[in-house]
């Protein structure tokens, strides 16, 4: 009996103590998460999860895996989520993200169309459906850019590298096995700006942190540097010596500071003017004349979480922000700019149509407002964020940062122009038996000529320039010549320009009938319809100069004989005055009515016939009189 006493007030004990434990690792995941500190969110969490779970934890803990990068652990906990429909309308826009994020788009689109049903106005999520809904587009063209990691074991994460010296500054975090300070968003520790460059034999060299007092006990982010090299702009968390700074929300923001070399080593460490303990700035890019840049900020009065904003450098001293407007700026973030030297800018984005996550965009001003983005597409972007796109001097190569793999790293790419090819087939008219031998005269619009020679299948190919356009001249003996232009110029992505070419023999005096040269009952006058036609032969007169014709109309057999005679003259007459408007020599024109003495079909005199059919009789033909040497 005593026993018995004892071991039941040992449960309630043990009860008690793991009530107590549970509570006190559900507030302090609260707690934890409240302030954005995933990493130690999820340590709190997790212990608890498993035997006391609640809705409050479900999404908590899911929330945080998917801030830090663990997307299969919160796809789980959001499908747990879902199935209590009390959660499930709140919780389809985050689980649509890391259904975008894992690739399975049609489960995200779904998840979004569901979520849009109930809160129609929201921008964020009709931009990402609108990217599910493009992004075949993504994949348009796949051979502008070659990607390759740059192998850093040594970090958990590196991104934003920024061309420097020799080499690259970046910003990293490591993994911390000890009792060094970490950050409670990640669990690695603070981020610290880092410079690697390459040895003789093309290896990237072992990263060595910047000198001098710029990377201090938080993090140190994005940075950007004048075209000496003596002056950096970066972004860090607001503190300082070693205290961090909070306004009285409790909110420690991102500030931009400057810094200067001295001896190696960076000092003279000075505030952006327009930072502000209430809202971040950061991610600072300076143009390669150093008077401009362009930053990132949350500050009131934007369109979205983070926009991109533009301060000039006048009289010694940067000028009032600008927002760069609603036409760049999303109701997402818009974050990592960089200000190419031909005036490009460059930027990351969730709120325009992307891949998933973050994008690279690319607008430029024309001087009066900024141009839409545009996606750089696959393989630069994927499903994960892309961002910290820069490039080298002479814009053929570069840096892009990418969570594609997992973790964020860094990649050299290079930039190709896109690949234009044209194809050519030259067959008889009507019929694709190939014709061998027809010469085929480009020239381009610098002056370059080249001549190809169809192939016994008929076929012919070039490749074409970037920026170029180009006139061809299809011909061969003894049959009607043609030309075609072509342009590459303003194309962004490869394409390939078919010709067809249709080869059919000069025979003198042979009819040809005008397809669709059809005139009102008793009018000569040249129909709208009768004048696209006309202009064919308009083109056909200007790509064979050396022919003359002769213009031969038609009636049918409606009125008298003398009447139909009249009529008909005066349509011919009114094709041809039509060919000289447009161009054509009067000297290589004559015209001949025939009246209603050549019928194509049964509609003689007194035999019943429909209107339509009566119109085939009303037409208009051309025959070649003569063949200039």
């Amino acid at each position: 009996m005593k026993t018995t006493q004892l071991t039941f007030i040992s449960i309630l004990i043990l009860t008690g103590l793991l009530v107590s434990c549970a509570s006190y690792h559900i507030e302090k995941g609260d707690e934890a998460y409240e302030y954005l500190q995933y990493s130690r969110a999820i340590h709190h969490f997790e212990r608890v999860n498993d035997r006391k779970t609640t809705a409050s934890i479900t999404t908590k803990l899911a929330d945080s895996y998917f801030r830090t990068g663990q997307i299969q652990q919160a796809k789980t906990l959001y499908v747990k989520a879902l199935s209590d429909p009390f959660l499930a309308q709140k919780y389809r826009k985050p689980y649509a993200e890391v259904l975008i994020e894992l690739g399975d788009y049609n489960e995200a689109k779904d998840q979004l169309s569901r979520h849009l049903d109930a809160y129609p106005t929201d921008k964020e999520s009709q931009m990402m459906l609108a990217g599910i809904n493009q992004l075949n587009d993504r994949y348009r063209d796949t051979t502008l850019y070659a990607l390759e990691p740059i192998r850093q074991p040594e970090f958990v994460n590196a991104f934003s590298s920024t061309p420097f010296g020799n080499g690259i500054v970046f910003s990293a975090d490591k993994e911390i096995n000890g009792r060094r300070k970490t950050s409670s968003w990640t669990g690695n520790s603070y981020l610290d700006l880092y410079y690697i460059e390459k040895d003789p034999m093309g290896d990237w060299t072992e990263a060595v942190a910047l000198d001098g007092k710029v990377n201090g006990r938080l993090h140190e982010g994005p940075a950007s540097f004048s075209a000496d090299g003596k002056t950096m702009y970066f972004t860090r968390s607001n503190y300082f010596k070693r205290k961090m700074e909070v306004n009285d929300l409790d909110e420690n923001n991102l500030k931009v500071f400057s810094a200067k070399q001295v001896d190696g080593e960076w000092k003279e460490l000075a505030e952006f003017p327009f930072n502000s303990d209430y809202f971040s700035c950061g991610h600072p890019a300076l143009s390669a004349d150093n008077l401009s840049m362009i930053f990132v900020s949350d500050m009131p009065g934007g369109y979205g979480g983070t926009d991109l904003y533009i301060t000039f450098f006048v009289n010694n001293q940067w000028t009032q922000p600008e927002n760069l407007g609603s036409q760049v700026n999303s109701a997402g973030d818009e974050q990592f700019p960089f200000i190419h030297e031909n005036g490009e800018v460059y930027f990351s984005s969730n709120g325009h149509n992307t891949m998933g996550g973050l994008d690279v965009f690319v607008t430029q001003n024309n001087g009066s407002r900024w141009a839409k983005p545009i996606n750089l597409n696959y393989p630069i972007n994927s499903s994960k964020d892309d961002f910290g796109f820069v490039l080298k001097p002479g814009g053929r190569e570069g840096y892009l940062s990418s969570a594609r793999f997992s973790t964020d790293k860094i990649y050299t790419f290079k930039k190709f122009d896109p690949t234009f090819n044209l194809y050519g087939f030259a067959h008889i008219k009507g019929k694709k038996t190939p014709v061998e031998n027809v010469r085929v005269e480009i020239e381009s619009s610098t002056g370059q000529a080249i001549q190809l020679i169809s192939k016994s299948d008929g076929t012919f190919h070039m490749d074409l320039t970037p920026n170029e356009s180009y006139h061809l001249n299809c011909k061969k003996m003894g049959c009607f010549g043609e030309t075609s232009e072509l342009s590459t110029k303003g194309l962004i992505y490869s394409q390939d320009f078919y010709v067809d070419f249709e080869v059919e023999e000069i025979v003198i005096n042979k009819p040809i009938v005008l397809k669709n040269i059809y005139y009102d009952f008793d009018k000569w006058f040249i129909r709208a319809d009768a004048a696209i036609e006309l202009n064919k032969l308009v083109k056909l007169l200007k790509d064979n100069p050396d022919i003359d014709i002769e213009m031969g109309s038609h009636t049918d057999v409606r009125g008298t004989d003398e009447y139909n005679q009249v009529l008909s003259e005066n349509r011919a007459k009114s094709a041809v005055e039509y060919l000289i408007e447009q161009g054509i020599e009067k000297n290589r024109l004559t015209f001949k009515g025939y009246g209603e003495k050549v019928l194509v079909n049964k509609c003689k005199n007194n035999i019943f016939c429909s209107e339509e059919e009566h119109q085939e009789n009303r037409r208009t033909e051309f025959k070649v009189t003569k063949i200039r040497k």
